[in-house]
């Protein structure tokens, strides 16, 4: 079961009252069409504007690893396949008309995932009234030779697409960002022939009235196929900057590679970054770790940022001591553990600034959403800058006044 589709049902299962009708579970139960109406009024109608010079391109490819079975499609025969999002520096006035946030197909298959629920309603009214600051296939700017390249994963049940924001902000400031569609993670998936591939429980970590020790298993082993899809990536990125047409051949400075994460994706990313020597740098964004990583520690510079802050969140304080007992292999002054206070969980994806009742179910902290996103943005930045860029950034330092709702965590 997703993340987000568990604090629905929990924030959902109480019953919550807006503007006299009752939402369950999502479900609007009376009054529907006026709490629709109110719902979708606090739906943004855009996404805050990047903050850096370039122009944004996105592409996307349908990767199949002949190497590896799928271990959820329980047929003979069926190899591991991924969606992979590509976000990238494009040269300015290519284009006129940005992409859509979420191509139809893809909502129209998460809206059939999600029974036709308002969160599925929602999901279909953005992806026809919204659109990213991205232009589809556009050409790659030509103001460097190279450009760096971040490997990102989102939280489980989510999409690459739902951290848009983030990651058109890094795009905007010289990177490529490389998001990857977990498969049969994702609520669903649509490959390039159209096929569509909706998440299962064995996919998400099993059911959630599980044991908790049958649901770590199963997340362990799910942790571990995540590992090898961003594994299979790095591989298939060093194949497309050496050969072949593609837009982004010779163009991908792999020597930069960082990755990151939100949730599951953020464990994932510090797998990786101990497995794969590629990874030069990695962020955990609000992710409790699984894997190898946690007795055998990272080498690599390492940021964890957390929501909260240590004294005010509970929930945070299994992160925080596996984050130092994992930071503890890491050199001094490489290592980080931030914790935003205001935010909550959700309020690193878009969801904090395109669905605003979200507060409302306890899903999103207090703090401003674009403010929490822009915190972010900057810390994210300002990390694979020192560490991939050599520009090391003050923010680094300790604390800024610029942003006071960061506190710096003691290792």
């Amino acid at each position: 079961m997703t993340f987000l589709r568990k604090l629905l049902q929990k924030r959902g299962g109480l019953l919550l009252k807006v503007a006299g009708g009752l939402i369950l579970g999502g479900i609007v139960l009376g009054g529907g069409g006026l709490i629709y109406c109110g719902i979708m009024s606090h739906t943004a109608r855009e996404l805050p504007k990047p903050g850096g010079p370039y122009a944004i391109g996105r592409t996307v490819f349908d990767w199949v690893d002949q190497a590896r079975p799928e271990t959820f499609a329980h047929k003979p025969g069926v190899k591991r396949e991924l969606m992979v999002w590509v976000w990238y520096p494009a040269q300015s006035g290519a284009s006129k008309e940005a992409a859509s946030y979420l191509p139809s197909k893809w909502a129209q298959a998460w809206n059939q995932y999600h029974g036709g629920s308002l969160f599925g309603d929602w999901l279909i009214s953005r992806a026809e009234t919204i659109h990213a600051h991205a232009f589809e296939n556009v050409p790659l700017a030509t103001n460097q030779a190279r450009y760096p390249v971040l490997i990102f994963s989102p939280g489980m049940g989510l999409l690459p697409t739902d951290y848009t924001t983030l990651i058109e902000d890094l795009v905007s400031h010289g990177y490529i960002v490389v998001g990857i569609a977990p498969t049969y993670s994702a609520s669903a998936v649509v490959f390039s022939d159209g096929r569509v591939v909706q998440a299962t429980e064995e996919g998400k970590g099993g059911n959630d009235s599980d044991p908790a020790d049958v649901i770590n298993a199963h997340l362990q082993q799910i942790e571990k196929i995540w590992a090898a899809d961003t594994i299979f990536v790095m591989n298939q990125l060093e194949h497309l900057n050496s050969v072949g047409q593609s837009l982004l051949a010779g163009r991908l400075d792999l020597e930069r590679l960082g990755l990151f994460g939100h949730s599951f994706g953020g464990a994932t990313a510090a797998e990786v970054c101990h497995l794969d020597e590629r990874c030069k740098a990695g962020i955990d964004l609000d992710g409790n770790l699984f894997g190898n990583v946690v007795q055998q520690g990272l080498t690599k510079p390492f940021l964890f940022m957390h929501h909260g802050t240590i004294d005010d969140c509970n929930d945070c304080k299994d992160l925080f001591t596996q984050a130092r007992s994992v930071l503890r292999t890491v050199p001094t002054g490489e290592k980080y553990i931030l914790g935003v206070e205001g935010m909550k969980h959700m309020n690193f994806s878009d969801f904090s600034v395109m669905f605003s009742p979200f507060k409302l179910m306890g899903i999103l902290g207090p703090i401003d959403g674009a403010r929490g996103l822009s915190i972010t943005s900057a810390y994210v930045r300002a990390f694979f800058d020192t560490y991939l860029n050599q520009k090391p950034s003050p923010l680094l330092r300790g604390p800024a006044s610029a942003y006071p709702e960061v506190r710096f965590d003691q290792l």
